[in-house]
């Protein structure tokens, strides 16, 4: 006799994914702010899909403000490694970080510039796709 006043059989349902009680027509839950809705839900769940669908290379990640990181520039890689490429440069642009700092450590042995001679030929004689597909 002594419900609450929201709680009476009106119908009150519990949320599917914070167990709280909500009105058995609502679409969303005011307490997580999730869909309840089937239909509504899978509309959302295909504009999220048709959103990210697009010219991703792979390797290229995507922050969390939906935002896909832009390829690296073969040119830039090129010139990086005939450059600076005994210092690692163009490792620390492509995202190589441990191979860059490798080159920096071994750059008084003239090594790292060899080597990036040599890479700097590879990267000249890929294609643009093959390049991408590789370093994102």
């Amino acid at each position: 006799m002594n419900e609450p006043m929201g709680a009476d059989s009106q119908g009150m349902v519990d949320c599917p994914f914070c167990a709280e009680p909500i009105k058995a027509s609502a679409k969303k839950c005011r307490h997580c702010s999730e869909t309840v809705d089937v239909t509504m839900r899978k509309a959302e769940e295909a504009i999220r899909a048709s959103e990210r669908q697009g010219n991703v290379y792979m390797n290229a990640a995507v922050s969390h403000g939906g935002y896909a990181r832009p390829p690296k520039s073969r040119v830039v890689a090129i010139i990086l490694a005939l450059l600076l490429g005994g210092l690692g440069a163009h490792k620390f642009y492509l995202g190589r970080v441990g191979s860059g700092i490798l080159y920096l450590l071994f750059c008084w042995t003239f090594i790292p510039a060899v080597i990036s001679f040599i890479e700097a030929i590879v990267y000249a004689v890929s294609s643009e796709e093959a390049f991408h597909y590789k370093y994102g």
